[in-house]
């Protein structure tokens, strides 16, 4: 694992405990709708760059 995994999977991990250690309910909400915001605009991101790419092979793929 390179150097950048770990500090993306330490950051997380240690997101994670700050949001069970929140007492407020409010701002565990809303911590928690932000993670997810920023899951689905990483999910979104993901999709958007393969899913051109595989309809482009599938298109011009069987042209060979």
């Amino acid at each position: 694992m390179s150097s950048l995994d770990r500090t993306v999977h330490a950051i997380g991990a240690g997101l994670l405990i700050s949001l069970g250690r929140l007492k407020d309910p409010r701002l565990k909400r809303m911590a928690s709708h932000l993670i997810a915001v920023a899951g689905g605009v990483l999910l979104a991101d993901a999709v958007l760059h393969l899913l051109p790419n595989a309809i482009a092979e599938f298109i011009y793929g069987s042209h060979r």
